[in-house]
């Protein structure tokens, strides 16, 4: 996180060096680390009992840390070369962990949460004639969620977390640095709002994911859905995120001058 910082802090020192011409396209391929805030994020309880834990009914997803793929292309709309169009692909992967001593043995739980996301928005260059090019830009997503949680030790199981998907918005802030022509470097930052839209909640009178058996065994459990809804047994989540990528730009198209 620091050694970020003071690189991105490096390269705003050079906002005033001289750069190359605008291209009308760009394409940005980037990945980096991600880090689960709001309801995404959460810990394990610090004892377990004698059942299992109870994800149905979390307040949280549980997760701790995650990293992030993904893909933009930008198209140029004025004669400036400040105002882009965006349109793009983002992947994010969350997980967290917790180990259980229990009687004789261990149970470890394996949290993943997955966010596939395709956007559409707009970007901003504050100087786009100048090598270093910072800019702000907002995407309009949507979201598509999937997981899985497994237990293994003393006992052993998989739930699926079941596929949905959710509106939301993306806030995306960096700098894109010219090496020449045709290819550049991007650093930014983007806060990920992924459930404003499309709340839902499916809980059970009877949670499946409950038992008092502590042998050694295996079972599985139907499908978990996101529960992200207020209800009478369970509380509203708000699923977001901040993450923080590098990647390579490629520039195409007629140059601007």
């Amino acid at each position: 996180m620091k050694q970020f910082i003071v690189l991105l802090s490096a390269l705003f020192f050079a906002f005033a060096a001289p750069g190359f011409a605008q291209s009308k396209m760009n394409l940005t391929l980037y990945g980096g680390y991600s880090l689960p805030v709001a309801d995404l994020k959460g810990n394990f309880p610090d004892t377990l009992g004698t059942s299992f834990l109870d994800f149905e009914r979390s307040g949280s997803l549980l997760t701790s840390s995650g990293f992030n793929i993904g893909a933009t292309g930008k198209y140029c709309v004025d004669t400036l070369g400040k105002a882009r169009l965006t349109a793009g692909f983002n992947y994010n992967s969350f997980s967290g962990t917790k180990d259980y001593p229990r009687s004789g043995a261990t149970l470890t739980y394996k949290n993943k949460v997955n966010i596939f996301t395709i956007s559409v928005g707009a970007e901003y260059g504050f100087l786009p004639k100048k090598k270093v090019n910072p800019f702000v830009g907002l995407d309009l997503a949507v979201n598509f969620f999937s997981g899985k949680i497994e237990g293994s030790g003393d006992s052993t199981f998989t739930v699926q977390r079941k596929s949905e998907s959710r509106f939301g918005i993306v806030v995306n802030g960096g700098a894109d640095i010219k090496l020449n022509k045709s290819i550049g470097a991007v650093v930014g930052v983007k806060y990920g709002l992924t459930n404003l839209i499309g709340k839902k909640t499916e809980i059970t009178t009877t949670s499946p994911l409950q038992t008092d058996d502590e042998e050694t065994g295996s079972s599985s459990f139907r499908e978990l859905g996101l529960n992200d809804e207020e209800s009478a047994n369970n509380k509203s989540k708000a699923i977001y995120y901040i993450q923080f990528y590098a990647g390579l730009s490629f520039y195409f198209g007629e140059m601007l001058k």
